[in-house]
């Protein structure tokens, strides 16, 4: 009886301890590479749309492409714009469940970027990276604005700062 008592102790230890980490920033910003869901200033207008078409693009006005989406338990709504046929910026507004899913895609997103593209600065309540590529300075954004939308709610522009 002992012996069975030890052995589902240790399976149930086993399971619970080789479970794998979730990844919170895959499904939000895709597993592509990229910018934001595989998409990077600079890019075509037609790259883009043929990228964002599971994306649920709601309006695709001159110049513009706004798509409207859930992902797990989170909503987006991104718009992307361009100049001269070339992105120029995205725009993401990114709503979750709660503040706990906030946080952690927060915390993965800054590791990312910090990784991809140098360390953070803090700017006026704004994480910022500045980041410079072939052609452009590009920089990205992010704030938390869950307090003036009631929900938690982050904001994240990306966009060709040389412009």
């Amino acid at each position: 009886m002992r012996a069975l008592l030890y052995i589902t102790i240790a399976i149930t230890l086993f399971a619970c301890g080789g479970s794998e980490s979730v990844d919170v920033l895959g499904p939000i910003m895709g597993q592509n590479k990229g910018h934001f869901r595989g998409n990077s200033i600079g890019d075509k207008y037609q790259d883009v749309l043929k990228q964002a078409a599971t994306d649920n693009p709601i309006s695709t006005e001159e110049g513009v492409l706004n798509c409207e989406f859930k992902v797990e338990d989170s909503e987006l709504l991104v718009r992307y714009e361009f100049d001269q046929e070339k992105l120029y910026a995205i725009q993401a507004d990114i709503f979750f469940a709660d503040t706990a899913s906030l946080n952690s895609f927060q915390q993965s997103l800054v590791n990312q970027y910090n990784s991809n593209f140098g360390e953070v600065n803090l700017d006026g309540g704004f994480y910022v990276w500045r980041h410079r590529e072939s052609d452009a300075e590009v920089e990205f954004a992010l704030a938390d604005e869950s307090i003036e939308f009631g929900q938690p709610k982050l904001s994240l522009t990306i966009y060709n700062f040389d412009n």
